[in-house]
């Protein structure tokens, strides 16, 4: 009598109950990002930090190439002699979460006037807004010095 060989038993398949979200970290959320190149790119689902509003699916980039900017925060100054506001300060969160610098991977604050930005960490962003506090202070007080000065060719009141 012959005996029948039985075939390896199938593995329980997952149902979609069984089948976990991947683990997100607190302060970040799962968006598309368009990854590739022009010519071959796909959506891959990426952890992006709630401060992020990069539009991730706009252009194909390669992963390493993708990096988390916040919304900017930005001050333009004027002069009665230059009135198009030519400096223009601003400041806005960054992460590249592929740097090989441990500063950059990590959330960080570009501080830009001109050209490429000044990369922060919290404390010197913290500190360099302390000295943008007193710079304020010292800019009234010339502010009140020139208004007095100006008061006396005036000869008005203050």
């Amino acid at each position: 009598m012959k005996t029948a060989v039985s075939l390896p038993a199938i593995p329980k398949q997952p149902t979609a109950a069984d089948m976990a979200q991947p683990a997100i970290k607190p302060g970040f959320r799962l968006v598309p990002a368009l990854i590739g190149t022009r010519k071959s790119a796909h959506t891959a689902w990426i952890e992006c930090p709630l401060w992020c509003v990069e539009d991730h699916t706009d252009e194909p980039t390669m992963l390493e190439d993708v990096m988390h900017t916040s919304a900017s925060e930005d001050v333009g100054i004027s002069s009665f002699l230059k009135q198009d506001g030519s400096l223009l300060m601003y400041a806005m969160l960054q992460a590249d979460p592929a740097s090989d610098d441990p500063r950059l991977s990590r959330a960080h604050i570009g501080i830009e006037t001109g050209g490429m930005p000044d990369c922060h960490t919290p404390e010197m962003a913290e500190q360099f807004a302390d000295d943008l506090v007193a710079f304020a202070a010292q800019l009234r007080h010339m502010a009140r010095a020139a208004r007095l000065h100006n008061a006396s060719f005036e000869g008005g009141a203050v």
